[in-house]
């Protein structure tokens, strides 16, 4: 078929094609947006459009999403990651209630939540100290058990955390059940 064309004919075809795929990436660069750029070193100063006013002015860093999952921080390295998000989201929500005048009427409800605790040892004197704050733990005089469930008010699971022999504190497995 390319036989049947005239000479001049093919270049053009190809000129058409070139500049389409020329456009296209063009078009495919503008819409990807500005290039992210590094943060800068301590000490050198943003870029001027970057400076207060510029192009992300009005993003703040109260708009950036952060999976409820995550740890937040590594405040409580043994209370297990969705809990510990409940224990820092209450101490925060806790410390912003509290003003200099002391507890204030807004301050967050303390929940009390079931766990489970992991020992390596001292589950007698855990569930001493869990007893000594009101907290009846399961599984305390069951030698085959080696760790404890409890509901556990918010404001003390740090406090159990640093106990001795706690090895992790999180959300009991749901039980299995059979379809």
């Amino acid at each position: 078929m390319l036989a049947l064309l005239p000479a001049r004919a093919l270049p053009q075809p190809l000129a058409l094609i070139s500049l389409f795929l020329l456009l296209t990436a063009a078009a495919a660069l503008l819409a990807c947006g500005p290039v992210a750029q590094p943060a800068p070193a301590e000490g050198n100063p943003l870029p001027s459009a970057q400076q207060e006013g510029g192009d992300n002015a009005d993003e703040s860093e109260d708009d950036i999403w952060t999976p409820p999952d995550s740890k937040p921080t590594e405040t409580y390295p043994k209370i297990g990651g969705g809990l510990q998000y409940d224990v820092v989201e209450f101490e925060e929500a806790q410390d912003a209630a509290s003003g200099p005048s002391g507890q204030s009427d807004s301050a967050p409800e303390d929940t009390a939540v079931l766990v489970s605790i992991f020992l390596s040892g001292n589950k007698a004197e855990v569930a001493t100290w869990l007893r000594s704050k009101g907290i009846t733990p399961e599984h305390a005089d069951d030698p085959n058990i080696s760790g404890l469930d409890a509901y556990v008010p918010l404001s003390l699971l740090g406090e159990l955390s640093r106990q001795n022999g706690v090895i992790e504190i999180e959300h009991p497995a749901p039980p299995y059940t059979r379809q």
